[in-house]
């Protein structure tokens, strides 16, 4: 996957625009030698062989030398060095905060992972983070650089101030200053919501599936939504896509962890599902990825529980579509591995309707990717990075 989507024309200097395209190129496949550069930029020979000769005085560019063909010089083969840069991702998976090292192709080069008590306070979570990231750039292999730590988040997050807010997992933990914990160690640091990272990647591994604007909606743990143009997800100045976090009146007074009552979640998250699931198949796990499997071949439809919730998220859902009109409505999540409980929440949306004259998004299931969100997070730094040793005069 290529992660390090940069502007050419963002480069003042020509030598630095020509440096841009060239390892852009290569970086791509689609170019492996310096007759190949020549023909598909257009370059003259000198021009070639001296942006080729920067790149890879820069650590950007590999160059084998292999037997000659015929008589005269060995073809010289040109190939990225895609662990020239690497960027640390820090990311939620179940109970746990899990780290993954990433290169410039999104491989991921080591991964770490701590269990955190459902009990963990905003202290105890800031250390298994600073043990994380260091834990990263300790397995950093010779030659790379660090271009910084992407943490990607679910809850409640503060984009512009850096904070994790709240978190279903760890109802104890309160605005957790994650930029400040972990700058010190492991900087620069880049903050994100975990499906704007899923949705950017799905959309650069999958452009014309995710033309268009896109809503993802996340239905496990917690509820969380996403909504991207042409890839590119939507930004606040704060925080977005909480449709969990709906108050619904006829969920009455039920608490939520997020402080307030009547709460979609409280109806219709596996949080407040789970006890009543565990009631018919008591082995059921939290994590979603296993549960998925488990919920596969389950009689969820005819569950009073399960059904109520697929109603009311599906009213949510038909009501966000009616302020973003997407073109398309993703949904992920263990409930969506389940044939016939997929079938009746898309029965249920279709029956909401949109409006007249407005044609209803297309709408399919996905299986949540944590390798998605790793390359979606990590992808920004990359691209900085890259773009600073573009720019690098030696």
């Amino acid at each position: 996957m290529f992660l390090t989507a940069f502007d050419d024309s963002s480069f003042q200097a020509a030598h630095d625009r020509d440096c841009a395209r060239v390892y852009r190129l290569i970086l791509a496949g689609g170019a492996h030698s310096r007759g190949e550069i020549g023909r598909h930029l257009r370059l003259r020979s000198t021009t070639t062989s001296s942006v080729v000769a920067d790149l890879v005085d820069r650590g950007l560019l590999l160059e084998t030398v292999g037997q000659a063909a015929r008589r005269g010089r060995p073809a010289a083969t040109l190939l990225a060095n895609v662990r020239r840069l690497g960027a640390s991702v820090i990311h939620v998976a179940s109970r746990s905060l899990s780290g993954a090292l990433v290169d410039l192709w999104g491989n991921i080069v080591a991964e770490r992972s701590i269990t955190i008590d459902p009990d963990a306070d905003t202290d105890a979570i800031a250390d298994v983070m600073v043990a994380i990231a260091g834990q990263l750039l300790e397995a950093m292999p010779p030659g790379m650089s660090h271009a910084g730590t992407a943490v990607s988040l679910s809850g409640l997050i503060d984009l512009p101030r850096g904070q994790w807010l709240l978190a279903s997992r760890w109802p104890r933990m309160r605005g957790l200053d994650v930029a400040a914990v972990i700058a010190p160690i492991a900087g620069p640091v880049e903050i994100c919501r975990n499906l704007d990272a899923e949705l950017r990647a799905r959309a650069v591994r999958e452009p014309e599936s995710f033309a268009g604007s896109t809503l993802l909606l996340h239905w496990g743990w917690g509820i969380g939504m996403s909504y991207a143009v042409e890839g590119r997800p939507f930004a606040p100045a704060g925080s977005f896509g909480e449709i969990g976090h709906w108050r619904v009146s006829s969920l009455g007074g039920q608490r939520c962890g997020c402080g307030n009552t009547g709460c979609l979640e409280t109806g219709a998250a596996l949080w407040s599902l789970l006890p009543a699931l565990r009631a018919h198949w008591p082995d059921l796990a939290e994590d979603e990825a296993r549960l998925a499997r488990q919920l596969a071949g389950r009689d969820l439809v005819n569950l009073p529980e399960i059904d109520a919730a697929a109603r009311l998220l599906a009213h949510a859902l038909a009501n966000a579509c009616r302020i973003f009109f997407p073109t398309r409505i993703a949904v992920s999540g263990p409930f969506t591995a389940n044939p016939g409980l997929w079938a009746r929440f898309e029965a249920l949306l279709r029956a909401e309707g949109m409006m007249d004259g407005v044609a209803m998004p297309e709408i399919f299931s996905v299986r949540a990717s944590e390798r998605h969100e790793i390359q979606g997070a990590a992808a920004p730094l990359l691209a900085r990075a890259t773009e600073a040793l573009l720019r690098q005069r030696g």
